[in-house]
């Protein structure tokens, strides 16, 4: 699948007519249909889909082959590293002094 089947097939998840995405990235829609029909896009242009669609693969979009089926495939795993006991504790005690300021402030 070329490039310009990958971005109409992308636009189509979220909007029924490239004149919307255009309206929305505030970009002429000649330009937009310049891009789907295959002419080379601007870095602009692509920073905005990355922006409007965060779930799309841009290995996907960008090759010429077809290996996944747009999206992003990264494993389970958490970005997050997981918190000690004694960090939980103290969150909470933080957020439970938090509360009780604004508390006291309401009175």
């Amino acid at each position: 699948m070329e490039f310009k089947e990958k971005l109409q097939q992308l636009i189509k998840t979220k909007y029924s007519k490239n004149k919307d995405l255009s309206d929305k990235f505030g970009m002429n829609y000649t330009q937009l249909s310049q891009y789907v029909n295959g002419k080379k896009i601007s870095i602009d242009f692509l920073y905005n889909i990355i922006e409007e669609f965060p779930d799309a693969d841009l290995n996907w979009l960008l090759r010429d082959d077809d290996l996944s089926n747009g999206l992003v495939h990264e494993g389970e795993t958490p970005y997050k590293i997981p918190l000690t006991k004694e960090q939980i504790v103290d969150k909470m005690e933080k957020l439970v002094a938090d509360l009780k300021n604004q508390m006291n402030n309401k009175d």
